[in-house]
């Protein structure tokens, strides 16, 4: 009787898995690792759009010799006009806080950058910084709910071979999923002349204008790569900047100083094996004047613990100056509890700096600056003046040349570029981009002065 009672109850059972496998149209059959991974990551998966203006003047070069009556005539024609551009491109949260990353030539020269979140709402983003030479970028929005950061993987053991997904905005057609495996690594291109990218993932996922800046995520879900780049005519060909180059360039994004907002005065290296490593310490920093100490390993923030550089980060710049920190180090096999209260970033002289180091007269430009010099940008630092036999002179400076960025950080004012010419030393070469009439140029430039050189 009790046996008939067990298969009775047996058959129930089955039968009712089976109306259930029915009514979820075998959902838990079809959920594939790949289904997994994209219901992971995909909330985490931005579009970006941005727009970008620019004044053009119409024959400049033939204005001042046109008779006064023409000019009276068919000045509307001739006048400096307005060029509006868009562009659409691809990103991932990295921090619930709303700090972005993506790819530099998605969002570096824009003047509006406005992200869609998987649910379809829209926020206006910041550029926080961005490295043209490696192609990522920092964009950050604000919004009061938490959002979703993606899991950061690694790319160190990446298997030829192996599936991974691409996630993004193709064409503009939002959160595209594509798949695809691992083709080869460490490959080099030159999306442009003098441009070069190495060490990239190489990748048979389609991959189309608006991808870039998107994730490439293994099949767990984790973000082991950023989408960079297409290879012109071929099919089949996609590459990626590895997470784990990506993780590095990202800390040095996320800690330059910044007006207004707290300093701690770390530089980290990430070390995967062994956590966070502090690099160096800034001199007369709250980090220095806690007694920290380069080779210091930091274990925890506020009782909570850290492990990645680029969490920690994003933590201490969720605090403001006068706050202090709890941090939980070990030196040696030591361990050790430090208070550190966070301060305002002294402000450098950004003018005197570029002086010193590399004879530019530099001020800030205005809109109402550029359209009266006709220029095609309207943020930057404007080329007053070049001192002769100085650094910038021998490599061809001239006035009217406008400061875009120095190294990863973009400059938009002189207080801005007093926070990035302060890490200069003397004899450092440091990478300079410059806009002259509608072409970006590139140079470098070696410092003949320290920033301590200047005090």
């Amino acid at each position: 009787m009790k046996r008939s009672l067990i298969a009775a109850a047996a058959v129930v059972l089955l039968a009712g898995a089976a109306r259930a496998a029915e009514d979820d149209h075998g959902l838990s059959e079809r959920r594939t690792p790949v289904v997994r991974a994209v219901e992971q990551a995909a909330p985490s998966v931005v579009n970006i759009s941005t727009t970008q203006i620019r004044t053009v003047q119409m024959m400049p070069q033939f204005w001042s010799d046109l008779p006064d009556v023409f000019k009276q005539e068919f000045g509307d024609l001739f006048r400096p006009r307005r060029q509006v551009s868009n562009s659409l491109g691809s990103g991932v949260i990295i921090s619930p806080k709303g700090y972005i990353v993506t790819n530099a030539h998605v969002v570096q020269r824009a003047d509006e950058i406005v992200v869609t979140l998987a649910d379809e709402s829209q926020l206006k983003a910041e550029l926080v910084s961005a490295d043209p030479e490696a192609d990522l970028a920092v964009i950050k929005v604000t919004t009061d709910k938490p959002l979703k950061a993606v899991r950061i993987g690694t790319s160190s053991d990446l298997m030829i071979g192996e599936t991974v997904i691409a996630v993004g905005n193709p064409f503009g057609y939002q959160h595209t999923v594509t798949t695809g495996v691992v083709s080869a690594l460490d490959r080099t291109i030159e999306p442009a002349e003098g441009v070069q990218y190495k060490g990239l993932i190489q990748t048979d996922a389609p991959i189309n204008p608006g991808n870039s800046g998107g994730p490439l995520l293994n099949i767990r879900g984790e973000l082991i790569g950023i989408n960079t780049a297409i290879r012109a005519g071929a099919q089949g060909l996609g590459f990626a900047i590895p997470v784990d180059r990506v993780r590095e360039i990202m800390v040095d994004l996320l800690s330059l100083r910044r007006t207004g907002r707290a300093w701690l005065g770390l530089r980290l290296k990430p070390e995967a094996a062994a956590g966070i490593v502090v690099a160096a310490v800034e001199r007369d920093s709250p980090a220095a004047k806690a007694h920290i100490v380069a080779g210091d390993l930091i274990e925890s923030l506020d009782g909570r613990p850290v492990t990645d550089p680029v969490d920690f980060e994003t933590l201490v710049l969720d605090h403001k100056s006068g706050e202090t920190l709890r941090l939980g180090l070990k030196r040696g096999e030591e361990p050790i509890a430090v208070r550190v209260t966070l301060a305002e970033a002294p402000k450098p002289d950004g003018s005197k700096l570029a002086k010193a180091m590399f004879g530019l007269d530099l001020q800030a430009l205005t809109p109402a600056l550029a359209q009266s010099l006709h220029l095609t940008v309207q943020r930057g630092l404007l080329v007053a003046g070049v001192a002769p036999q100085s650094p910038a002179d021998s490599v061809g400076f001239k006035e009217g040349d406008v400061l875009v960025q120095v190294g990863r950080y973009s400059v938009a004012d002189l207080d801005g570029l007093g926070l990035v010419l302060v890490q200069v030393e003397k004899g450092d070469a440091v990478l300079f981009y410059v806009v002259r009439g509608s072409a970006l140029l590139r140079t470098v430039l070696e410092s003949k002065a320290g920033s301590q050189d200047t005090h």
